[in-house]
C-alpha cells in the first residue's frame, strides 16, 4: 500500500508542476474496490459505476456530476461533464484503473498521456 500511495503522491507533484490540470486521484482494483483516493475527492460507494464504464458504459453520474465518455483509446477513457464541470479519465492497468478528475481547462488527451506512465507503474501492485 505505501509504494501504491508514493506513487499516486509523486503523480500529484508531478502534475502540479506541469500545470496538467489533475486535481484528484483514485485507484480502483478490478474487483471495484477503492484502494486509494486523494483528501479531496470521494469515490465510496461509486466504484461500482467506475467499473461499468470500463465495462462500456458511455453515461455515468459521478459525485452528483453527469459525464459522457468522449473518447476511448488505448491510453484511456475521457468522460467529460455536460455542464462544463471538468473530466474524468480512466488509465485502465494490469489489477485495476487509475481515476483522475480533470479541471475544465485541461486537455484530456494530454492529461492521460500524463497518466499513462503512473498506471504502467501500478501493474501488479493492487
Amino acid at each position: 500500500m505505501d509504494e501504491i500511495k508514493n506513487i499516486i503522491d509523486e503523480l500529484g507533484i508531478a502534475a502540479l508542476e506541469t500545470s496538467i490540470k489533475i486535481a484528484a486521484i483514485a485507484v480502483v482494483s478490478d474487483k471495484g474496490n477503492l484502494v486509494i483516493q486523494t483528501e479531496n475527492w470521494d469515490l465510496t460507494n461509486q466504484t461500482n459505476i467506475i467499473m461499468n464504464v470500463i465495462k462500456g458504459d458511455h453515461l455515468f453520474v459521478l459525485s452528483d456530476v453527469k459525464y459522457s465518455v468522449v473518447e476511448t483509446t488505448a491510453e484511456g477513457i475521457v468522460g467529460t461533464s455536460e455542464s462544463g464541470m471538468g473530466h474524468i479519465l480512466f488509465v485502465p492497468f494490469q489489477g485495476g484503473v487509475l481515476v483522475s478528475y480533470a479541471m475544465p481547462q485541461a486537455d484530456p488527451p494530454k492529461a492521460l498521456s500524463f497518466l499513462k506512465p503512473f498506471a504502467l507503474r501500478l501493474n501488479g501492485k493492487v
